[in-house]
């Protein structure tokens, strides 16, 4: 278990900061209003008027947070009655305290983590250290770089998650991939150690760290035998330092270059599972590396259309806007600016899409999502020669994700 300096390094960590810069202010220069345009149709988050940050109370309940604790949590900010950065959203108040975002849910985190310490059953601490990673990530959430509150809630995230990871079975790793004089930092996920393991290599979008994926390989990877690498996207977190550019895949390409260096994995089954902008790296890395990947899947990723249709990309809400200036290490003020800049990111600009790589891709996403409707949906498809389309069109979203997962987990069976 962790000692009481450890346990006492949340107080310590946000006492020096309770000055820090709000969340909605780090990436917009200026005083900024509430964008006044009609909500985009997110799948995965909901553009709500009365917050700056996108809400994935569906993704939330099924990573396990409680949706009592969520609404409860939400009165609270409603109800403050400090400073906001933006009137009209709930989720700015701007000093740490009572209604402050990072401050609701590190408090939440704070208790499951002291539950954590407390207990003497390994599969309770467990269970309490996964809890309080999973609040301090909300805590952190979206993961600005620059953000000082957002940050130290992130670390005290990754210190429960290893935490918890000392706990497994398997013992989590921890791999420090050498690239361009600095390093890629990754979390392995090892289902046994007594024998080589087929890989899946897993990013989310600019707003998630590999914390995000641990639900995933508890129900769905560990129980079929196979190995997880969790790595950040460019620009968030462990890979903060470098950022978003045209090459987006270039530190993934380095990890699945190091892969043959890790001892309890199997070099000739390699996979890759993206998500958003995730799901551009994957599609990538599967025209650049096709004998390094058995396979890829690719949920609702971000692969052109976003990039080249300049009224979809105009569309995009705040805390997306600020997300991906951030990433790239501008601000999202000239938001005109910033589209002429990410167009480069367009697999299809890019010359990537216009033939087919021999890696069996499954492109899954939602008929009607804003950054991944149908046509991106098949059109990742129809980058392979095995390609595979699965568009769903139904509610609730806990089922989506349920279908999704399932059929990624199969696609990965068959080809692994």
């Amino acid at each position: 278990m962790m000692t009481s300096q450890q346990s006492n390094l949340s107080e310590r960590l946000f006492s020096a900061v309770h000055h820090a810069p709000e969340t909605s202010t780090i990436t917009f220069a200026g005083r900024r209003s509430v964008i006044d345009q009609e909500p985009a149709p997110y799948v995965d988050g909901a553009d709500l008027p009365a917050f700056y940050r996108l809400q994935k109370r569906a993704f939330w309940h099924w990573l396990g947070i409680d949706s009592i604790e969520i609404e409860a949590t939400y009165a609270r900010m409603a109800m403050a009655s400090g400073r906001r950065s933006v009137e009209g959203w709930l989720d700015t108040v701007a000093d740490y305290g009572p209604g402050n975002w990072v401050f609701e849910w590190s408090r939440l985190g704070a208790e499951a983590q002291k539950k954590a310490q407390q207990s003497s059953d390994c599969g309770q601490a467990q269970q309490r250290f996964l809890e309080a990673a999973r609040y301090f990530s909300l805590a952190s959430y979206p993961h600005l770089k620059g953000d000082r509150l957002a940050l130290q809630a992130q670390l005290l995230a990754n210190q429960a998650y290893r935490e918890a990871g000392r706990l497994l079975p398997v013992p989590l790793k921890e791999l420090r991939i050498p690239f361009n004089g600095k390093e890629v930092q990754g979390y392995l996920h090892l289902p046994a150690n007594d024998r080589p393991l087929p890989l899946v290599m897993v990013s989310g979008s600019l707003d998630s760290l590999q914390l995000d994926f641990w639900h995933f390989y508890q129900r769905y990877l560990a129980p079929a035998g196979i190995a997880m690498l969790t790595v950040d996207m460019p620009g968030v977190g462990y890979s903060s330092h470098w950022p978003l550019v045209q090459d987006s895949s270039r530190l993934h390409q380095a990890v699945l270059r190091y892969v043959p260096e890790i001892p309890w994995v199997d070099e000739r089954r390699v996979a890759m599972l993206g998500v958003r902008m995730g799901g551009n790296v994957a599609a990538r890395l599967a025209s650049l590396e096709p004998f390094r990947l058995r396979a890829v899947v690719c949920i609702a990723g971000a692969a052109n259309l976003f990039f080249s249709e300049r009224d979809r990309f105009m569309r995009a809400p705040a805390m997306l806007r600020d997300s991906i200036a951030n990433r790239l290490g501008m601000v999202s003020n000239d938001w005109e600016s910033v589209y002429q800049h990410c167009r480069g990111l367009s697999l299809k600009t890019q010359g990537l899409m216009g033939h087919k790589t021999p890696v069996p891709l499954l492109s899954i996403g939602h008929r009607r999502d804003f950054l991944c409707p149908e046509p991106e949906i098949q059109a990742l498809a129809g980058a392979s020669r095995n390609g595979k389309a699965l568009v769903l069109d139904k509610q609730p979203l806990v089922e989506v994700y349920e279908t999704a997962l399932v059929r990624t987990r199969d696609w990965l069976l068959d080809h692994l």
